[in-house]
């Protein structure tokens, strides 16, 4: 649907303006005397004020009436009054009961991790197990293949997202990389397989004794949500149990150790530098092997880790040269910059200079350290090669010399074939407290590269230092498969994790991290605690953490809606397009201050590590409704920093929120009866502490009753008592009379979170269902805009609004207006207190009956009228935003912005300051391209996101290929028949054809179904698919000024018929006036434009004006984003340093041993070969 209305948007004003000229040159009618145009359009001119005033008279008198907008503001004035709101006492309440939710959830896990440790500490590894445990990919909750599976009974849990789950049991995930090596059909490995994963069997048995704790936990706090433990091998044991989710294709490719919370816990945080050898000898299979290690290796990174990359052959040199001489925050755009550098600018090329390689990356070490002026901690350099240096010493000859207060940890990784001995690379690892790994394949990356996780976690655990870590916001694995299901899964959501260790005497010195115990909290769940009825109209709450990045706000955008066909033959409808960058959005990346450099001295001072930030009055200019709309808004900002986190939460407070509506009578004595009332809805807002927030309707209604009758104490009585008095405000309706006058519905919503409505239909309003959070409600929002007084501008009642975009049908298109209740402040005029909106929707054609009625009052000249006929004299009511509400002129483009239907009268408005623009940047914009599906797949940001995933394709890949060749059911074969027949068909027809001519479900045995699956992957090859890649995009929104009327004429053309002397004479084309007046329609958002044209039309040779509507690609110099990114705020944190050299001998690398996978290459290769032949 965007990329529809963007289509409609940039399309539509050249048509109408092409129509427009067709229309009005084309004509040869005989011209109207010019007499009698001047008279009219003078006369017109000079009407426009009083046509306003009537109408205003009419409109806004007849909107009074229906919502008895005068009775109910005297009733609200008679048993309310208004309290001044406290922000720092608010700001203060809310920190304290988020404070309270974030250390329960770090106390279970706290809990957690300790008994896990007394477990262990007391656990006898056997070499020998043979255990049963509760595989979570092999669970059923029936006795369906109870012979292959473990039997656990599941059940939907609304706390979950409605996942089925099991609260009597944990569940054990296997990871890839185990299953990889060992199938087995049971949750039983077989004795005579154990040998390749004793460890893990010994971690599936010892953390089943970690039920009781969870089961404790959960008992303790029901907001606790998965709670689950991630060994240093990969073992997950999550509770409640569950059964694992796989994407569309069957694939699982989940590893704990590459989620965020196992990254930031598992170490402190790091320093990392990366040594990519580019000579010809990693040219080939080395090179890509080498490519994954260095992506594997960025995964492991967080935004607290500085990383950098350096590659070398008989040069050394930056992957990327935005960052020279220093390190870069690890976040996920230098992330992504560094992976393509790593794809684009590292070709293999002459020999490998070791030592240049290494006294670069000291002398970068040196640099930051001396700029930090402090030592530099928790460094390393990790050293990608397949050769070795000739001699260790030479090496590290200048580092001995010059750089002996920096103690640095050396990885090194032998990638493929590499050299038989390597004694070399080894003893650069173990003589600097570092890991040598020998990767053979890219089924060995992931494994091999959390050997130096684990290394640089030594430190941190023989100090028994617990690294309490929160994680940034990110998406819950359930919720994104192979796109984003909200219907599943937690959603977004932040977590809690610690260090597991291993606390037995005899391994002190090894300093083993068992692992990382962890929780999840839904940010929903923190949006929940939000008191809305505090916050008020356009009041919001936000959360960022040390680093400024955005956790929850109103503007915060992570994902897209999109219209997309993945395949041609298969439409997918609206997708949700997860933005690359979510988790590194800027606060001032969802603001846009009217003073920018104020702004930065305010975002300074907030992330400051001062306890109590205090208050700040900041303006504001912002865009809602699809950004289609904007305000200019001044907020009083209260933040305070959440203990034992990295986090801040903050509320922004309008004018219209400071101050809050007070019933006389606050204690609700009659709530369960006026409760009993029909028509009404109530906000999901917590009125009682247990009050389930996803019930709607009367079940919500019929549980606030419960509740109530049970213990009122627990329910808030203040907010309780307005509700009561907000419902017999019904009593007020009974003198109107609604279907007479077009009304098609009658509604309130109130501060109390109370929707009430009457009427034409039987059924609940589509209208009320969609804004029963009545204080987040657009037409509430909008209505109180309107008291706002911004820049001194007059208030006004009533906003009146169509849908946008959509086309008019007078019968059944519905004008919605609304208005708010208030009550005055004779001491702060910008701050009235807003008690409730009163609204309608009325009929399209009612609105159009009130202005030709106020309109309709005018004098003809020779027979000629001045009032609005849509032809000479054209009428319009354009809202305060520039979109038109109603119009009789030539094109109809009601729901458009105004500049479509009258382009130079708009833009004569906007220079004369009745609308002034205000440009926006979208820095959360996604941009697209056009890329082939097979592109698609080995586009460079999926495996960083998810390498396991990138291997496990190529491997379903090949064992497809082998299995067809075996069963002899080669979809080549088809193909090539299907060609034979067919030969006239193009290949997206031949695929379809394929497709529609086998079903799924009706193949035989798992041959045909593998077969079936490798052609939709072949068709899906072909097809080009649309990419979105993050990118900012400019657009202007304008806003109208009140406080003046205005009247002129812009150029236009016409024909002129007098110099005509035969029959069918077209005129010759001159230049003449199209005069228009512009004035408020008083107490409303409405401005009344007059446009008297005559036979003055458009003139070809005048170009359209561009007022910026459309969301334009920003196009940024490399300089230009350099600088963005450097300019990117980056909090050195305080830890512990890790670089301690220790006395003792600890195991720095694996041994080297030839692997026969290159007997399985062999036997591929063969097969394929024979396969191609047959």
């Amino acid at each position: 649907m965007e990329l529809i209305w963007d289509l409609n948007r940039r399309i539509l004003p050249f048509v109408l303006m092409f129509l427009y000229i067709v229309m009005k040159t084309g004509s040869e009618k005989a011209p109207r005397p010019a007499t009698a145009y001047h008279d009219i359009q003078m006369q017109t001119i000079f009407n426009i004020k009083g046509w306003s005033a009537e109408l205003s008279k009419k409109l806004v008198g007849f909107s009074k009436s229906v919502t008895s907008f005068t009775d109910i503001s005297e009733d609200y004035g008679r048993y309310f009054s208004s309290k001044a709101v406290s922000g720092d006492i608010l700001i203060q309440t809310i920190a304290n009961d988020i404070n309270d939710l974030l250390k329960e959830k770090l106390d279970a896990v706290l809990a957690l991790a300790t008994e896990a440790e007394r477990i262990y500490k007391d656990y006898q590894y056997d070499p020998d197990i043979d255990i049963h445990f509760l595989n979570s990919k092999k669970l059923y909750s029936s006795d369906k293949q109870m012979q292959q599976s473990r039997l656990m009974e599941l059940t939907p849990d609304d706390n979950y997202n409605h996942e089925l789950v099991n609260h009597e049991n944990s569940t054990v995930h296997v990871p890839a990389h185990i299953n990889d090596r060992r199938e087995y059909s049971h949750s039983h490995i077989p004795s005579s397989n154990k040998n390749s994963v004793p460890k893990f069997l010994n971690g599936a048995y010892w953390t089943q004794r970690l039920n009781d704790q969870f089961k404790a936990n959960e008992m303790k706090d029901n907001s606790l949500r998965w709670q689950y433990f991630c060994g240093t091998d990969g073992l997950f044991r999550i509770f409640p149990g569950i059964k694992w989710p796989t994407d569309q294709n069957g694939t699982d490719s989940f590893d704990c150790r590459l989620r965020p919370w196992y990254q930031l816990a598992a170490t402190l945080p790091k320093n990392v530098l990366i040594l990519m050898d580019s000579s010809k000898s990693m040219e080939g299979s080395g090179m890509t092997i080498a490519r994954g290690t260095v992506k594997a290796i960025l995964n492991t990174l967080g935004d607290d880790d500085l990383v950098n990359i350096l590659r070398f052959s008989d040069k050394v040199e930056y992957i990327d040269d935005c960052f020279i001489d220093t390190l870069m925050p690890a976040t996920t755009q230098n992330k992504r910059h560094l992976q393509d550098a790593v794809e684009q600018n590292v070709k293999a090329s002459n020999t490998a200079d070791f030592k240049g390689a290494f006294d670069k990356a000291y002398n970068i070490l040196n640099t930051l350290e001396k700029q930090r002026r402090g030592r530099l901690c928790n460094t390393a350099i990790l050293l990608i090669t397949n050769s070795e240096p000739e001699n260790y010493v030479s090496v590290f000859e200048y580092f001995t010399n010059s750089f002996k207060n920096i103690t640095t940890k050396v990885f090194t990784f032998v990638v493929g074939k590499g050299v038989d001995d390597s004694r070399e690379i080894r003893r650069m690892a173990c003589a600097n407290e570092g890991y040598y790994s020998r990767v053979s394949a890219l089924a060995d990356v992931q494994d091999n590269v959390q050997n130096y996780i684990k290394v640089m976690s030594r430190q941190m655990v023989k100090d028994r230092y617990r690294n309490k870590i929160w994680t940034p916001i990110y998406l819950d694995y359930m919720s994104y498969q192979d796109k984003i299901d909200l219907n599943k899964g937690l959603q977004f959501m932040i977590s809690v994790a610690v260090p597991v260790f291993d606390k037995r005497n005899d391994t002190f010195s090894e300093g083993n991290l068992l692992g990382v115990m962890g929780t999840d909290m839904p940010i929903k769940m923190i949006k929940e605690m939000m008191p809305v009825n505090k916050l008020g109209a356009n009041g919001y709450a936000f959360m960022i953490n040390h680093n400024g990045y955005v956790l929850m706000h109103p503007n915060y955008r992570p994902y897209r809606k999109i219209t997309s066909t993945k395949y041609w033959y298969d439409f997918d409808g609206e997708d949700l397009v997860l933005h690359p960058d979510y988790q590194n959005v800027e606060f001032t990346e969802v603001v846009e201050p009217a003073q920018r450099f104020h702004f930065k001295q305010f975002i300074s001072t907030l992330l400051s590590e001062k306890t109590n930030f205090g208050s700040e009055e900041v303006q504001f200019i912002g865009h809602y409704e699809n950004m289609e709309r904007m305000f200019k808004r001044k907020y009083n900002i209260y933040s305070r920093k959440l203990q034992g986190s990295d986090f801040s939460i903050g509320i922004a407070l309008p004018a219209t929120s400071m101050s809050e509506p007070i019933n006389a009578t606050p204690v609700p004595s009659k709530i369960e009866h006026s409760l009993n009332v029909p028509d009404i809805e109530l906000a999901p807002w917590f009125y009682c502490e247990d009050l389930d927030s996803a019930l709607t309707g009367r079940n919500r209604i019929d549980e606030l009753k419960r509740l109530v009758s049970e213990d009122i104490t627990k329910c808030n009585l203040q907010l309780l008592g307005n509700l009561v008095h907000d419902i017999d405000i019904r009593r007020l309706w009974e003198r109107s009379n609604m279907n007479s006058q077009g009304i098609e519905l009658l509604f309130i919503g109130t501060s109390s979170g109370l929707s009430m409505y009457t009427s034409a239909n039987d059924s609940v309003p589509e209208f009320v269902l969609d804004n029963a959070d009545t204080l987040n409600a657009l037409y509430y929002r909008r209505a109180v805009e309107g008291v706002e007084r911004v820049d001194g501008q007059s208030a006004y009642s009533f906003t009146y609004s169509i849908p946008l975009g959509e086309e008019i049908n007078p019968e059944s298109t519905l004008v919605t207006a609304s208005a708010p209740i208030i009550k005055a402040n004779t001491e702060r005029p910008d701050e009235p207190t807003v008690y409730a909106v009163v609204g309608f929707q009325m009929k399209f054609d009612t609105l159009k009956s009130l202005m030709n009625t106020a309109t309709s009052k005018a004098p003809t000249f020779d027979g000629h009228s001045s009032a609005c006929d849509g032809q000479s004299i054209s009428c319009y009511l354009v809202d305060n935003h520039g979109y038109l509400i109603m119009s009789d002129g030539y094109f109809k483009s009601e729901g458009y912005f105004f500049g479509i239907e009258e382009n130079a009268v708009m833009a004569a408005l906007v220079r004369n300051g009745i609308f002034k623009g205000y440009n926006f940047t979208d820095y959360q914009a996604l941009c697209e391209r056009e890329i082939q599906a097979s592109e698609k797949e080995m586009n460079s940001g999926v495996p960083l996101l998810n390498p396991i995933k990138t291997i496990l394709n190529g491997l379903f890949w090949l064992v497809t290929e082998i299995f067809l060749c075996v069963s002899k059911f080669s979809m080549k074969s088809v193909w090539t028949s299907w060609n034979l027949v067919h030969s006239i068909q193009t290949e997206h027809e031949l695929c379809k054809q394929i497709l529609d001519e086998y079903d799924y479900e009706d193949l035989e045995g798992p041959a045909e179904r593998l077969a079936y699956n490798h052609v939709l992957h072949l068709c899906s090859s072909e097809k080009k698919i649309v990419e979105h890649r993050p990118c900012h995009r400019s657009f202007t929104l304008y806003k109208a000024n009140f406080s003046r009327s205005v009247r002129g004429s812009v150029k236009g053309c016409k024909r002129d018929y007098s110099g005509c002397k035969v029959t069918g004479c077209t005129g010759a084309i001159i230049e003449c006036n199209i005069f228009y007046s512009a004035s408020w329609v008083e107490d409303t958002n409405l401005l009344m434009v007059v446009v008297s044209r005559g036979e003055c039309g458009f003139c070809e040779d005048v170009p359209f004006h561009d007022f910026g509507h459309d969301h334009t690609e920003i196009i940024e110099s490399d300089k230009t984003k350099c600088d963005r990114r450097k300019r990117r705020k980056h909090v050195v944190k305080k830890f512990p340093c890790s670089d301690f050299k220790s006395n003792e001998t600890l195991p720095c690398g694996t041994a080297h041993t030839k692997l026969p996978l290159s007997l399985l290459w062999l036997f591929v290769s063969f097969s394929l070969v024979r396969c191609l032949k047959f």
